[in-house]
């Protein structure tokens, strides 16, 4: 599938973004469906605060492997037809979820889809590098985001309904995402083929010693190049251990935020959905394209500074509503809550997928990025069981208070940080 033919750069682009538009649609869907999926498994399966968390910790640190996707895809022979076993793969997960109502069962389904999609996440920054201009990334980006973000939040609202009227239509709505998230690896495997990188296929000698060595290259390479990227590029390690301390605060919230929503204020489906679902994303929407050209402008460290304070007041906000007794109250905190987190996170976003370029070698984008993600699976591994702790030690409210001050400390250092980079990149990246 791997094509040798290269067209024009000006081509590229335009046929890029009409695959990456389509993949995004089908995005949109799929997340939809899953965004509810910790919901679903304390209000529909019954499940405890304990597995609330365990399926945000499994699923957060499956991160951990991205840095061992970018080695599989890019030593295969077809990076196309390798994106697309794998993607299948991952989303079969999603399709047999309804097999067996069981909590167990369903954090295994969404953990196994989790790990395997992390394998891929740093490939899309292959298209995002090579198929895109510097000039017209970030704004081409956050324009197939925005078409995601608005069906991820028609998707995720009208889920949140259907699922008040029968919880067990979960069943439905996970095989759908399972489908649709296939369709968007195939768009991936597309826009991979269309790259103009060095990539022109690799091949090998087949047999026993060679699998052998192979294997052992893809679990101790990326390893290596890791430590020797951080230490070479001192700016890019700094810049991820400020982005560390934004991911601490974020996944403290990931399993005290649906018991929060469930057991402290009463709600059902329907305001959560409404929330998560077309506030969140509404913000997303409208501030996702402004997002995209102030964070185009260079200085990543700076743009993340102001994105993080304002993140902070997110989990202030939303653990104000448990001070409220009328539900007019309650509501108003917790739509202004989600509305300030969808306008936060819409640069969050963008920082997350297109920062490692600022400071990546052209060759080694997808490396770059690989150490990014695999970082989100360190800070997965102990983040989800912090806020647990402080929830169950403490008091729940706690939790969003530390979350909140962790926040504040990382846009301190991103705003340091910022000083000590040049305004303008953009003809490195």
């Amino acid at each position: 599938m791997e094509q040798n033919n290269k067209v024009s750069s000006n081509a590229l682009e335009k046929k890029t973004f009409t695959l990456h538009l389509i993949s995004q649609f089908f995005n949109g869907i799929a997340i939809g469906i899953v965004l509810l999926q910790d919901i679903i498994l304390k209000k529909s399966l019954g499940g405890s605060d304990f597995q609330v968390m365990a399926l945000s910790l499994l699923v957060t640190s499956a991160f951990l492997f991205s840095i061992y996707g970018s080695e599989i895809v890019n030593r295969s022979a077809s990076r196309a037809r390798t994106i697309l076993i794998i993607g299948i793969t991952a989303k079969s997960f999603l399709i047999i979820l309804p097999l067996f109502d069981n909590s167990y069962f369903y954090i295994f389904c969404i953990s196994a889809c989790a790990y395997l999609d992390a394998l891929l996440l740093s490939i899309w920054n292959i298209v995002f590098k090579h198929n895109y201009t510097g000039k017209n990334r970030s704004r081409l980006y956050s324009y197939a985001t925005s078409l995601q973000v608005f069906f991820t939040l028609i998707v995720t609202t009208l889920s949140g309904y259907v699922l008040d009227l029968n919880n067990d239509l979960y069943k439905v709505l996970f095989p759908l995402a399972g489908i649709t998230g296939i369709i968007v690896y195939w768009m991936l495997a597309r826009m991979v083929s269309l790259s103009m990188d060095d990539y022109s296929g690799k091949t090998g000698k087949k047999g026993a010693s060679y699998s052998l060595r192979l294997v052992k290259d893809i679990s101790v390479l990326p390893l290596r190049n890791m430590l020797r990227i951080l230490k070479s590029n001192p700016a890019f390690l700094r810049f991820e251990a400020y982005f560390f301390l934004y991911g601490i605060a974020y996944l403290i919230l990931t399993p005290v935020t649906p018991v929060f929503l469930v057991d402290n204020l009463g709600l059902s489906y329907s305001p959560i959905s409404f929330a998560r679902g077309l506030l969140f994303h509404t913000a997303l929407i409208i501030f996702t394209p402004l997002m995209g050209r102030y964070h185009g402008t260079g200085n990543p460290a700076k743009f993340c500074g102001y994105v993080f304070f304002g993140l902070a007041f997110f989990p202030l906000i939303l653990v104000s509503a448990g001070f409220f007794s009328s539900a007019w109250a309650i509501d108003a905190a917790l739509y202004s809550a989600f509305f300030v987190f969808g306008m936060t996170m819409s640069g969050v976003s963008i920082a997350w997928s297109l920062s490692s370029i600022f400071y990546a070698p052209k060759n080694e984008v997808s490396n770059y990025q690989a150490i990014h993600i695999t970082l989100t699976g360190i800070r997965g591994i102990f983040s989800p069981a912090l806020g647990y702790a402080v929830m169950k030690i403490f008091r729940i409210e706690y939790a969003f208070y530390l979350s909140a001050l962790i926040f504040f400390a990382g846009a301190f250092f991103m705003f340091r940080e910022g000083k000590r980079l040049p305004v303008n990149r953009l003809e490195n990246v």
